[in-house]
């Protein structure tokens, strides 16, 4: 049987070492040491994007939708 791929394989959750900024909103948002942020990788680039608790939820759930409707989509005849 052949493998399943991984659709998400640039996104993690890390725990900040320093201070970063939040790239959704880099003026008013920022993730401190030792807080949680998820963090979405470039691969053409090598190069990453920060995001706090707030605007990753919010990511996230965009996301879900986006995952619910190919769902459907496939499920549909």
């Amino acid at each position: 049987m052949a493998k399943v791929r991984q659709l998400f394989n640039s996104a993690s959750i890390e725990t900040a070492k320093r201070k970063r900024i939040c790239h959704r909103n880099r003026r008013k948002h920022q993730v401190l040491a030792g807080e949680k942020c998820l963090v979405l990788r470039d691969a053409a680039s090598g190069g990453s994007k920060n995001y706090c608790v707030e605007c990753a939820t919010a990511i996230l759930d965009r996301a879900q939708d986006d995952l619910n409707d190919l769902r459907a989509k496939v499920l549909s005849q």
